[in-house]
């Protein structure tokens, strides 16, 4: 990652959606250590692989702001074995959201909800240790993500954030990591 500046003024500074994916695109590449409701100055280690997707997701229209690797059957924290699908979560514009829908393949499924939802039992486990889900995607929790904006961004880039789907792409199988990636590549990427 490059060198990155405390510039909290950028997610203020931005106007629209396409601000916030900018900054959301610096970030990622290490120019800002922040990133409203993250609190810390980068990603973490597991996500560095996904880098350049999750910047092709931003600059298409995919304000990504949760996303998890899937990776291989693993002991977890407690030492039971540890299960993933692989996830992305964040604010989609009706363009991406079309682009997702209209090529998307067996296998990966897709949450689209208002933003305004609040609804967090919806979607899937995409975590599970010892047969225990511990992790879910793919809810709508726009309202939750957008207050995380509204303290950091500006109200006018907030509101037309409000404006777009709260959208989560989940990989069906367990521990697969190749289909999830490469579809939003190809489907997201220029």
């Amino acid at each position: 990652m490059g060198s990155a500046s405390n510039t909290p003024s950028a997610w203020q500074d931005a106007l629209s959606a396409e601000d916030l994916c900018a900054c959301a695109v610096r970030f990622l590449d290490g120019e800002l250590d922040s990133f409203p409701g993250w609190g810390a100055p980068d990603v973490d280690e597991e996500t560095d692989p996904l880098l350049a997707t999750l910047k092709r997701c931003c600059q298409g229209g995919f304000l990504t702001v949760a996303s998890q690797p899937a990776g291989a059957q693993r002991p977890g924290a407690d030492g039971r074995m540890e299960r993933r699908r692989a996830f992305v979560t964040g604010f989609a514009s009706p363009g991406a959201v079309e682009r997702i829908r209209s090529c998307l393949p067996a296998g990966l499924h897709l949450f689209a909800h208002p933003s305004s939802l609040t609804d967090l039992d919806l979607g899937l486990v995409v975590g599970e240790r010892g047969g225990d889900a511990f992790l879910l995607a793919g809810a709508a929790a726009g309202p939750l993500e957008l207050a995380f904006f509204a303290e950091e961004a500006s109200a006018q880039a907030t509101k037309d954030l409000s404006h777009w789907q709260f959208t989560s792409l989940i990989e069906e199988a367990w521990n697969r990591d190749d289909r999830l990636w490469c579809f939003l590549d190809q489907a997201l990427g220029s």
